[in-house]
């Protein structure tokens, strides 16, 4: 049996005209851009025509990404696109204009709802939708946190627009809760939820797109088993995981491969190699 670890990542870089990147995780952990990933980025690039698009399931518009990417050090030369959940989720709300929307998220997510013909309200009693972002105070909250409230919206039938698929990241050294984590909780209370962002196609979608690629002659590099590499499979994307990553403790870091084959397998999962961090 041929190994799943790669000691590096150009076997399957090289030959591949384009690459969906995952970016908290496999570039950055919100605090720091990771060098080895900058400089595999950059190599994948250098002397051809091979294109990358970053995406991200953050939940705000693409511009706030940018920015973001600036700040932690990453050279804009080295991507052509950012595709994020967010401007999937501002795309899927432009179709309710005149909403009244409970805003379930920090502060800092607003840029979210910038120009949009929707009314930001206190509480679910006075919403038509919900729209989760994360939590108020993702440091010290947890899911369990907004239980009651996500109860009431529930009892009021409200579909509850989930904008970031994921349910945890870690920042620097520490786990955090995100929206996806209050949208399973939802969709456990028996709560209708509206997905945005990997591993759901039209990220995918816009992606290839952009790279004007097909899906065999892309890779996609994400963390994630819940949505980088499901959201890859299912575009039948070979898919590179990064171990390192958010789900590290299923398999050790670095990895056991016998039970990174068991979560994969537990999972549905296949991919085309593993890494522990993404290098060339």
């Amino acid at each position: 049996m041929t190994s799943l670890l790669l000691s590096n990542a150009a076997p399957l870089l090289a030959p591949a005209r384009g690459a969906i990147v995952d970016l908290w995780g496999v570039v950055h952990n919100g605090v720091a851009a990771f060098p080895d990933s900058l400089e595999a980025l950059a190599r994948f690039r250098r002397g051809r025509t091979a294109r990358v698009v970053l995406v991200s399931n953050a939940p705000r518009p693409q511009h706030v990404v940018h920015e973001q990417l600036d700040r932690l050090g990453v050279p804009r030369d080295l991507y052509d696109a950012v595709v994020t959940s967010g401007d999937a989720t501002r795309e899927a709300l432009k179709g309710r204009p005149g909403a009244r929307v409970r805003h379930i998220g920090p502060a800092r997510d607003l840029s979210l709802f910038e120009g949009l013909d929707l009314t930001l309200v206190p509480g679910v009693a006075e919403a038509d939708l919900v729209v989760c972002t994360g939590l108020a105070d993702d440091e010290t909250e947890t899911a369990e946190d907004y239980r009651a409230e996500l109860q009431a919206a529930k009892d009021r039938g409200l579909l509850l627009v989930c904008a970031n698929p994921d349910r945890i990241v870690v920042r620097g050294t520490r786990t955090i809760p995100c929206s996806g984590a209050l949208a399973w909780l939802y969709h456990d209370l028996g709560g209708a939820v509206e997905w945005h962002g990997k591993p759901h196609a039209s990220v995918y979608a816009r992606a290839l797109a952009l790279l004007d690629t097909a899906p065999a002659e892309t890779i996609a590099i994400g963390d994630g088993i819940e949505t980088d590499i499901p959201g890859a499979n299912a575009q039948g994307i070979p898919a590179l995981l990064v171990t390192g990553g958010v789900h590290a403790p299923l398999w050790g870091d670095p990895p056991d491969e016998a039970r990174l084959r068991a979560a994969l397998a537990d999972h549905g999962l296949t991919v085309a190699g593993a890494i522990d961090r993404l290098r060339w």
